[in-house]
């Protein structure tokens, strides 16, 4: 076993460096104190609740020195290691023997060389105030000593993980396929009479050839038709460089409503498409009523999205409806006045007023966002755009919490980023 000892300004020591071979790692559980307050000719307290103070760590360990002179090197080293008023942070480095079993008598000697050891998934910010070393005797010619150093928590009473940036998947939409084609709409309703209808959104009648194929690809085209009283079939046509036709597809009609989509291999040549809905020997007076176009790859026909040159597109790709959550993986709540992360919010739309919330927590403002706008969230200070926003706010703070999913719901879309996450542990 071995102990890390990283100092403030980020150098590293391992106590093995100072001869130091760790036997023994203790971590209390978080100390609590409590506020309470007994009144007379009342019985019991009146309780104002409770809160972590500190977590303590012992360690125990032993060193050799050839002589006196020696030891007292080492011992020099050791306080001025770990008799820092500034703090540092500490973590075990646990140690698992490279064998697992062996028989009595298998091998001899070489024990410690085959220990290998790896690092706990926390560390704390601690000082001790007076390690100890104490002489055990003379060993096979060496001076034995055994070093014992109570460590208190400085900050946080938790163990912690490095505070890092993460940006929170805000982005339900992430794997659903591109449409390919432009201007359509899942609201929308379109009205088409006639034989052919081109719905690339370039011309509502003829054939507009514009988007662009690829020969060997799998394209699928549906939408959703939603009155039919006769025969009609979404169609895929392709195209070579100089837009000569090549072929179609041509599946079954059909005269219900709902989803229709036809999936084909694009032909050698393939440069171009364009789709259609084609009726089949429609009378002059009947009409087809459809909407959700989409046009993608692969053979499946997956829920309508809109093309990312739409102007609804941001918006409809970073929604933030409760369905984003922070990877929080901590046993204890961390709470942003006591740790200190930062929420940053990048606006992708506008409104004229902002709601945020995490989990049940919800920070308002009043004022106006547009897109572009990037607000900075501390707990402490408010800010958009660098300039302070704290009376337009309500002044919430936010609480990461164990064991929940910790999910994001905005009112405006936009991306999300928190400065100085950590994982804390009791």
């Amino acid at each position: 076993m071995d102990l890390l000892v990283e100092k403030l300004d980020g150098s590293r020591y391992y106590l093995s460096q100072y001869k130091v071979l760790i036997t023994d790692f203790e971590e209390s559980a978080p100390s609590v104190t409590r506020n309470s307050k007994q009144l007379d000719q009342r019985n019991g307290n009146i309780d104002f609740g409770g809160w972590h103070t500190d977590k303590t760590i012992n360690i125990t360990g032993y060193y050799r020195a050839d002589d006196i002179d020696e030891e007292e090197t080492l011992r020099e080293r050791l306080y001025a290691l770990l008799s820092d008023p500034d703090g540092y942070y500490i973590t075990q480095l646990k140690t698992t023997p490279s064998v697992a079993m062996e028989r009595p008598g298998q091998t001899s000697g070489g024990y410690y060389d085959k220990l290998s050891n790896y690092p706990s998934h926390k560390r704390f910010l601690v000082y001790t105030e007076a390690p100890e070393m104490e002489l055990v005797g003379n060993v096979g010619g060496t001076l034995l000593y055994k070093l014992t150093a109570e460590f208190k928590t400085m900050k946080l009473p938790y163990g912690e993980t490095p505070a890092i940036d993460i940006a929170i998947d805000n982005t339900p939409y992430k794997d659903v396929p591109v449409n390919l084609l432009t201007g359509t709409s899942n609201i929308q309703d379109y009205t088409m009479s006639g034989v052919h209808w081109k719905s690339d959104s370039q011309s509502s009648n003829g054939k507009t050839i514009s988007i662009p194929g690829t020969p060997g690809e799998s394209y699928t085209y549906s939408a959703i038709v939603k009155t039919a009283t006769f025969n009609c079939y979404p169609e895929i046509e392709f195209y070579d460089s100089s837009k000569k036709w090549i072929s179609n597809s041509v599946p079954a009609p059909k005269t219900d409503i709902g989803v229709r989509k036809t999936t084909v291999v694009a032909p050698a040549n393939t440069a171009f498409l364009a789709v259609s809905i084609v009726l089949q020997n429609p009378p002059d007076s009947q009409t087809v009523v459809f909407n959700s176009e989409k046009l993608e790859l692969g053979t499946t026909a997956t829920p309508w999205s809109p093309n990312p040159a739409d102007p609804e597109y941001l918006s409809w790709y970073y929604k933030m409806d409760g369905t984003a959550s922070i990877p929080y993986s901590g046993t204890v709540p961390c709470n942003q006045l006591e740790q200190g992360f930062t929420i940053k919010l990048t606006a992708t739309g506008s409104a004229s007023s902002l709601s945020f919330k995490i989990n049940d927590t919800e920070l308002t403002y009043s004022g106006a966002v547009a897109s572009g706008d990037v607000f900075l969230f501390t707990g402490f200070s408010y800010t958009q755009n660098g300039l302070s926003i704290v009376s337009k706010t309500n002044k919430s703070y936010f609480i990461l919490q164990p064991d929940k999913p910790n999910r994001i719901t905005c009112n405006v879309p936009g991306t999300v980023r928190i400065i100085g996450f950590q994982n804390l542990y009791a």
